[in-house]
This record gives C-alpha cells, sequence and structure tokens, in this order.
C-alpha cells in the first residue's frame, strides 16, 4: 500500500483506489484459503444437511443447508462450497461504502471508501471463508441493518418491514438474530416511539419465526432444545468468560478501531438507530458472557455497523492509517495459515500434528480404516467432528456410536439403526481412550486392534452382527433421557425420532401441551 494512496489528508479518488486495491488482495487471499484449507468437520457438518434438505435441522433452523443446496448442484469441492463466503464479506464492504455515503456530507465520501477498506482489511474479514451457519446469518444482518438505517431515516414503514423480512431470514440462519430484533425493538419503542413501525417490523419477520417453530413442533423442537436448553449443561458464573470476551471483541475490531469509534462519540448523535444495533447486541452478549464463552463468530454479524460508526467518528487520514496496521496484523495471520496448508505437518506437536494430517490426507486416512473391513459393514466413530469429516470424504453418513454428546445428536435425523441390526459394524477412535468391553453387549462377539494410519495412532473395534435392540433400550433411551426432555409446556405434534425408536410416550408424542386448555 502505497504512501500516496493514504496521504494526509486522502481525496476520493485515493480513497476509492485504496479500496480497489484492498477488494483485490483480500480476494486472491481469500481464493488461496478456499482453494487449499482442508475442509473443517463443521464445514462438512453443515455441507451434509444439503443432502437432506429441510425446514430445519437438529441444532440450526435450515438456511445454510438451503444454501449449500443449490451450491453442491454445481460441485462440491471446498472452493464451490465456500464460493458463497468468499464473496460475503467483500459484499458487505461495499454495503459499508454506500451506507456512509448516505450518512455522511458528499465532501467527505473518501471517508466512506475507508470506512469499507478498514472493515474488509480486518483479519476476520478475509480468512472467514469457511462455511458455517453464520455465513446466511451474516449477509441477511447486514441487509437488515442497512435498510432499517435508512427506513428510519426516511420514515418508510415499507423499508421496516423489510428490515423485519431480512431479520427473519437471518433468524431462519441462525438464532442469534434475535439480538439484532431485539435492538431494532428497543430503538422503536424508546427512539422512534412509533408502534406502525414496530407493527411492520413484526409483519416482515414473525412469519419466517413461524416457519421454525412449526419445523420444531413437527420434529421434537429440537434445535429449540439444542440452544435453549442442551448445549448449556455446562454453563456457570465467571469473569473468565468475560474477560475472553472483552478481549475477544477488541481483537476482532481491531484495538485502534475501538479507540476511535469511543473517541468520537460526540459523531454518534444523530445515528442512534446505528448505536442500538451495534452496543445494544454486545451488550447483550457481555450478559450472556457471564456464564458462557461466547465464540469469535457469534459476534461477526455486528461487525459491520461497528465501522459504520467508525466513518462517522473519525478522519480520512486517520482511517488510511488503520487499513496499514490491518495490514500488519494481517502478516502473521498468513504465515500461520500458510504452515497450516503447506508447511510439514512434522513442525507442529504430536497431537496437533494428527489433526492437521489426518484434515489434509483424510481420503488417504479413509482407505486405511476401511481397508480390511468387511463386506456390507457400516463405518462409525465415536465423536462427531471426525464423522463429520469422514462422511464428506465417504460419500456416506459415517455414524456416531454410542451415546455421543449434544453436538452428535445429527445421527438421530439423518441416521436409522434399525436397517444395522444383524450387520458387522466398524467403531473407529482417533486421538481417544477407548474401552472394547463397554461395545461388547451389541455385537455377538467383537475385536479390537490398534493401527497407526498416515502417522495418526487409532483405535479399531469391529463389531460382529449388531444388537439393535440392546442398542434400542441403553444407548437411544439414555439418549431420550439425556436430550429429548421437552418441557410439559410445548405441545408436540410429531418427533420423528421417537416414533421411529418407539419412544412415543418419553418423547410426549401427541401431547399438546399448553394448548390443552385453547382445545378444550
Amino acid at each position: 500500500m502505497s504512501n500516496t494512496a493514504l496521504g494526509s489528508s486522502p481525496s476520493v479518488t485515493q480513497a476509492r483506489q485504496t479500496f480497489w486495491i484492498v477488494v483485490l488482495v483480500t480476494a486472491v487471499l481469500k481464493l488461496w484459503l478456499a482453494h487449499w484449507f482442508p475442509m473443517t468437520s463443521d464445514e462438512a457438518f453443515f455441507y451434509l444437511w444439503a443432502k437432506f434438505p429441510n425446514w430445519g435441522y437438529y441444532d440450526h433452523p435450515p438456511m445454510i443447508g438451503w444454501w449449500l443446496w443449490v451450491l453442491d448442484h454445481l460441485e462440491g469441492t471446498p472452493l464451490v462450497v465456500r464460493s458463497a463466503t468468499v464473496l460475503l464479506t467483500t459484499v458487505i464492504a461495499f454495503g459499508v461504502v454506500a451506507l456512509l455515503k448516505r450518512l455522511l456530507p458528499a465532501e467527505q465520501e473518501a471517508k466512506a471508501w475507508l470506512g469499507g477498506a478498514v472493515y474488509l482489511s480486518l483479519p476476520v474479514s478475509w480468512y472467514g471463508v469457511f462455511v458455517t451457519t453464520d455465513t446466511p446469518l451474516i449477509f441477511f444482518m447486514a441487509l437488515a441493518v442497512f435498510t432499517y438505517v435508512l427506513a428510519v431515516r426516511k420514515g418508510s414503514h415499507w423499508g421496516v418491514f423489510f428490515a423485519g423480512a431480512f431479520t427473519g431470514l437471518a433468524f431462519l440462519s441462525k438464532y442469534f438474530a434475535v439480538l439484532l430484533g431485539i435492538a431494532f425493538v428497543l430503538h422503536l419503542l424508546l427512539v422512534q416511539r412509533s408502534w406502525r413501525m414496530l407493527l411492520c417490523l413484526a409483519a416482515g419477520g414473525l412469519p419466517f419465526a413461524f416457519v421454525n417453530i412449526a419445523y420444531n413442533a413437527f420434529n421434537c423442537w429440537n434445535n429449540i432444545m439444542f440452544n435453549l436448553v442442551n448445549r448449556h449443561e455446562d454453563a456457570h458464573l465467571g469473569w473468565q468468560t468475560v474477560a475472553t470476551y472483552i478481549g475477544m471483541m477488541l481483537y476482532v475490531l481491531s484495538p485502534w478501531a475501538v479507540w476511535a469509534v469511543v473517541k468520537g462519540r460526540a459523531a454518534w448523535k444523530g445515528h442512534s438507530a446505528l448505536v442500538a444495533v451495534l452496543w445494544v447486541p454486545l451488550a447483550l452478549f457481555l450478559f450472556i458472557s457471564l456464564e458462557k464463552t461466547i465464540g469469535l463468530h457469534w459476534v461477526l454479524g455486528f461487525v459491520p455497523t461497528a465501522f459504520v460508526l467508525l466513518g462517522l467518528s473519525t478522519s480520512a487520514d486517520q482511517m488510511g492509517r488503520f487499513v496499514r496496521w490491518n495490514a500488519v496484523l494481517a502478516v502473521p495471520h498468513v504465515v500461520l495459515f500458510a504452515l497450516l496448508m503447506h508447511a510439514s505437518p512434522n513442525i507442529w506437536k504430536s497431537s496437533f500434528r494428527d489433526d492437521v494430517v489426518f484434515h489434509r490426507q483424510t481420503d488417504a486416512v479413509l482407505k486405511g480404516l476401511t481397508a480390511d473391513m468387511p463386506q456390507g459393514a457400516v463405518l462409525t466413530t465415536v465423536a462427531y467432528s471426525p464423522a463429520s469429516l469422514l462422511t464428506y470424504h465417504y460419500g456416506q453418513v459415517v455414524p456416531v456410536f454410542g451415546p455421543g454428546k449434544y453436538h452428535a445428536r445429527n445421527d438421530d435425523v439423518f441416521v436409522d439403526w434399525r436397517q444395522m441390526a444383524g450387520k458387522d459394524i466398524r467403531i473407529v477412535a482417533k486421538d481417544k481412550p477407548i474401552d472394547p468391553t463397554s461395545y461388547q453387549p451389541y455385537f455377538e462377539s467383537s475385536s479390537v486392534k490398534t493401527e497407526t494410519i498416515e502417522g495418526i495412532p487409532f483405535t479399531v473395534v469391529d463389531g460382529h452382527r449388531f444388537n439393535y435392540e440392546k442398542f434400542r433400550d441403553v444407548v437411544l433411551r439414555e439418549a431420550v433421557t439425556k436430550y429429548y426432555k421437552i418441557p410439559n409446556g410445548l405441545p408436540v405434534f410429531d418427533c420423528p425420532f421417537g416414533r421411529k425408536y418407539g419412544f412415543e410416550a418419553e418423547c410426549r408424542i401427541g401431547d399438546m401441551g399448553v394448548l390443552k386448555s385453547v382445545l378444550k
């Protein structure tokens, strides 16, 4: 980046040039990562959804499954699967520029281009090419914020309606969209004081919420249970998680951008919508962090708004410096990714080295794991992460054998253990203690061996003639007890898992819950 492009008082032409240089450089970095970085277990997990399009899935609403279903019709390679994510932050950077151009005086247009450049040059903006449920969430949240801010400025009820619709689409991506909805509601009630706009917002968003509610009512309330009950079994109060959240936000936004936004807060006046959609969700995350560790990807949908505020709060020459500082910050990230993708795995310590090999050479590992597998046998693992990755490369579902954890329950949707009765099953475990005696009750006979494949140690249990009834009465019943304790007030119109395995009573199928009194 030349000093000419980022002079002390950059012109609009210089600022635009800087923006386009950042677009080009980050596009190269994104394509490099998208093509060379091995498919991750989470990406493989979501890619499986594309093979079974539905109105929802065990742990999340359906949007990423729908996106990947479209992309899967092109090709299933990592570059194609990640193509929407590659474009995501670049498109949003253009949105940051477009919104700032509407909010700033015409003579300050340079700040609009530089605001987009600062956002796009952040490491989290260019290395975030990996497919998650956050991909459509971030996109629809950005659309919602863009539409809402302009609608409020113009007093447009239709604009607020569409902002609600985009928020609803974000909700069909991930439940964190609720935090944005709360920010909109509070702003309309406390600042705009407009019940008509509030009704327009609700009219736009609630139909999408009803889609999710209907899916859950006919599917064991599974992603409601996952997000609001099961995944919080380890929650506890602690200041460490608060400190982690604050440190993470400084990293995500960069310390210099945070300082500039807070220092220039006088410029927030007259932009209450932007202030609400940024600080209300971040404050709610701070509250949640009292009990839970906030994941980095949780907050990414709220990041673009911070850089619109940055464009309002600081000078063009200062933002030019921020682009340079972001470029310096990018260097260790580029080095780390280069080592992960291209360096010999032997540079890492043993356990991490095994993970690198497992991801980079999954096809070879899979070939070794199935080399002497009995004809017609089923390959399984003991954890969901390797199961997801093996499924992507194997071309068929690799189930998790055993009770698993709340994360492994996607099998309850895609796997039917009844069809495996009497079959041979191979259970593999990587870097995880495995007690072969714990599997003996579920087979007529079993054997255990250890193998080293591509330098990775595996424990392999081969079970002969799977006893489905025993598995159902012990393992699946334990899953019902732990993960399908649906609150009594919820009406359960259906629960495919319970119906499939004969747990209708335990899963309360047909119980109308709070609707009982209404239906009388």
